[in-house]
């Protein structure tokens, strides 16, 4: 974490070794020094005081670039080839007492940026998740290419869920196993906090940095190129799959999937799979999906169309999304096939399949009201290809709109009823804190690719992309500021569709040396607009010589 010879001990040490030689020196010859003849004074001749003084600091200067130096900004080189440097250069002073000419190493001097916050031992959280010694979600999504901060930690970490992040962090740094490796490394409570004079208290320090630290470029009203669309599919492959473990079913899965073994289903099970429509249907039944399948192929209705499917737990940052192409049998279909609906019916809830159980299934909580049955489907191929295991072969329930909670994976049917169900409660289509806050990740506008102080050329067009989603809502605005908040760039996107996300691009150009802090928020067709504790925030850095 912290770089040897920096600090006040190290610089205390070396004044200490040179005086101690300085002082043996001058006693071993004091004797033939007696006998010298006075040397010629170097000292320099000045011809008034002002001149003098212009000298003076000139040394000042001097001696004040060598700190400068001393404590310019790290840059890394992370594993692919990336370079970031996390801590904004200072190219002028930002305070009204400027005791030298280039500015003063605030931010690492002072501040010491550089051996804070979670990169400043961990250079990329999804590493640190990945290796885990007890299996974490797995959050990261290496097809978005989404870079974890803390931020994404809050949701699932918070006193709602019961794993309160101040708890937890604590006892993994200060606990046993690993308070000698912080302690080690410099970790301190600065290490991971903000201690404040505003009110807030103790705040963490990757949440504020960019409201603390020196030397990011202000830009007023940004400009750039901005475009949109809703076609940007990803592949089955690339699909999120959180690996949620709740029970031995999970774990068996989770093995199988595609971040563990990779192995597909007993084609004997795929082929024996059957789909049970039961309830408040006519004709319930019992059917092959193998020949569900064929049968609505052969009538023509399947149905082969771009969706989105989206975490709940999704926050701004994260990679809990994805954009594909399913194929499925519509759910309507489903109940047509049965003889239609039988009166009072008031939703339909998805059944899975459990391993090692005794053939005994309990209706799960998830589910539609009829409002929504247009939107349900038992999805079968994505991209055209049968499903894999962490898709959740060999079929799944599919319900657009809506978040992820109501995709059952596994599925084996469906089940009517006149249950008095609160079916909005059951999609909750963006974390409120359970009715107890703002909306945590609704709209989400988040920005992918960009690691913290990730270098760029100054003079060259840059391009940030990422993707836009509200669950149910349709996102029509996208806004860009690089001034802190101050002033925003909107760009209206007309009635787009809830079912897909929005992926879009904005390409700008850096005009001047330094650090660059994008945010982004957008705004629904209800109105709905991101909460401004949740705004996405990335930091680029501007060079010149991007190879220094």
């Amino acid at each position: 974490m912290r770089k040897p010879g920096r600090g006040v001990k190290g610089k205390l040490a070396l004044a200490a070794v040179t005086l101690a030689a300085g002082s043996m020196m001058a006693a071993g010859c004091a004797q033939q020094d007696a006998a010298e003849p006075e040397a010629a004074s170097t000292e320099t001749q000045y011809s008034d005081t002002y001149e003098e003084a212009e000298g003076i600091l000139a040394e000042i200067n001097e001696r004040q670039d060598k700190i400068n130096e001393e404590y310019a900004p790290e840059i890394r080189t992370l594993a692919d080839g990336t370079k970031v440097q996390r801590t904004p250069t200072e190219y002028r002073g930002y305070h009204w007492n400027r005791p030298y000419t280039n500015g003063n190493s605030y931010n690492t001097y002072w501040l010491d940026a550089d051996n804070r916050g979670c990169n400043a031992c961990h250079e990329d959280l999804k590493d640190t998740l990945a290796g885990m010694e007890y299996s974490h979600l797995t959050i990261f999504n290496p097809a978005l290419n989404n870079w974890i901060t803390v931020d994404q930690c809050m949701l699932c970490h918070s006193d709602d869920d019961g794993y309160e992040m101040g708890t937890l962090m604590h006892a993994v740094h200060y606990g046993e196993r690993n308070n000698a490796n912080f302690e080690q490394r410099g970790g301190e409570c600065q290490s991971c906090h903000n201690m404040t004079e505003n009110g807030e208290g103790v705040e963490l320090w990757d949440q504020v940095k960019y409201d603390h630290m020196d030397g990011i470029v202000k830009e007023k009203d940004v400009q750039g190129e901005f475009t949109f669309d809703q076609t940007t599919t990803n592949t089955m492959d690339e699909m999120f799959t959180y690996d949620w473990i709740h029970s031995d079913y999970d774990h068996l899965l989770a093995i199988m999937g595609k971040n563990g073994e990779d192995l597909p289903l007993p084609q004997e099970m795929v082929d024996n799979w059957e789909i049970n429509i039961t309830g408040l249907v006519n004709q319930p039944y019992t059917a092959k999906l193998k020949d569900l399948i064929a049968e609505a192929e052969a009538e023509g209705a399947s149905v082969t169309k771009i969706s989105k499917i989206h975490c709940l737990d999704n926050m701004p940052g994260g990679g809990g999304i994805s954009n594909v192409e399913i194929t499925g049998i519509p759910l309507n279909w489903l109940i047509e096939r049965g003889g239609g609906l039988k009166e009072g019916v008031t939703g339909v809830t998805v059944d899975r399949r459990e391993f090692h159980t005794d053939g005994a299934q309990n209706h799960s909580t998830r589910g539609a009201a009829p409002e929504k049955f247009d939107d349900v489907y038992l999805v079968y191929k994505i991209g055209g290809e049968p499903l894999s295991v962490s898709a959740g072969a060999p079929c799944l329930n599919w319900i657009e709109a809506n978040d992820a909670q109501g995709n059952v994976k596994q599925c084996v049917g469906y089940h009517l009823t006149d249950e008095d169900k609160d079916w909005a409660a059951i999609s909750e289509n963006g974390f409120d804190s359970y009715d107890e806050g703002p909306y945590m990740n609704k709209p989400n506008v988040t920005t992918l690719g960009v690691p913290d102080g990730k270098i760029i050329e100054t003079g060259k067009p840059f391009t940030f992309e990422g993707y836009a989603d509200a669950f149910d809502e349709a996102v029509t605005k996208i806004e860009f500021s690089m001034d802190g908040g101050k002033t925003w760039t909107a760009f209206d996107l007309g009635q787009t569709d809830a079912r897909q996300w929005v992926w879009w691009t904005f390409t700008w150009t850096p005009e001047t040396d330094g650090s660059y802090v994008l945010m982004t928020r957008g705004t629904t067709d209800t109105g709905l607009v991101t909460d401004e504790g949740y705004i996405h925030k990335v930091m680029v850095t501007a060079k010149t010589n991007v190879e220094e």
